[in-house]
């Protein structure tokens, strides 16, 4: 039995007036200090980690199917330095990008989006929100920080009328006190769907952070010895995930 994780699957609030059932709700409840973004530039059921898809990123010419061209929103971790590389195609090609994405946007664009920063404080674990265009805003306002993962709000003017009303698989990440909740919903919902279901959990939308959804979405998790409660979505190449750091 794991003791630095729990997996539930719960259900969401109800869709429409006309129906009692709520979206599927697989998330892993853990601690703040658990986990940490890590960069992949591959598909999560190509890792051994167990977590949810992170932020968005850029594809080359809309193509999931190999690594992403760029990040578009903050992963940082500070234990990581450096590039991860990743080889793909016939013939074989190599992809080499930076392990921390520090920016939400690209250089030629950035945005102000809701992005989680975990910090150290007097010995603890503490999560709170910015809307950040990059981590130099982070760092300026908080010491000791050891994630920052870019997302998005429940703001409709932070999505466009399409991302935000259109039904699509969701993730986010809310946390309460220390734990934190990696989430995932294998039903297409619209953002408004994700806000009142994240409420009927008992959770605060405040302190959640939306990431990237559609085929992006997925939850890779073991239980009892099995991976058959993940769920992988598209099964994208993607920027990066946020994981658990003890899996046990």
């Amino acid at each position: 039995m794991a003791t630095n994780y729990e997996y539930k699957q719960v259900e969401g609030a109800p869709l429409s007036v006309f129906s009692p059932y709520g979206p599927r709700m697989k998330y892993i409840k853990t601690k703040l200090s658990n986990i940490k973004s890590e960069t992949i530039l591959k598909p999560m059921s190509q890792t051994t980690f167990m977590g949810i898809n992170g932020g968005f990123f850029y594809p080359e010419n809309d193509n999931y199917n190999i690594p992403p061209l760029e990040g578009r929103s903050i992963a940082y971790s500070s234990t990581d330095t450096g590039n991860v590389s990743v080889s793909y195609g016939s013939p074989l090609k190599t992809r080499t990008l930076p392990k921390n994405y520090l920016r939400n946007g690209s250089s030629n664009q950035l945005f102000a989006r809701k992005t989680l920063v975990i910090y150290t404080s007097g010995g603890t674990t503490k999560a709170a929100y910015m809307y950040a265009t990059n981590t130099a805003e982070v760092f300026a306002q908080y010491s000791n920080v050891k994630t920052i993962i870019g997302g998005n709000s429940f703001t409709s003017s932070d999505w466009g009328i399409a991302q935000f009303n259109v039904p699509l698989p969701r993730t986010a990440i809310s946390w309460k006190g220390d734990d934190v909740y990696l989430i995932a919903t294998p039903d297409a919902i619209t953002i408004n769907d994700l806000k009142a279901s994240i409420e009927h959990i008992g959770l605060d939308p405040v302190n959640t952070i939306v990431l990237d959804g559609s085929g992006s979405s997925a939850i890779r998790v073991q239980t009892n010895g099995s991976w058959s409660n993940s769920f992988i979505g598209g099964d994208r190449h993607i920027y990066n995930m946020v994981r658990l750091i003890n899996a046990t």
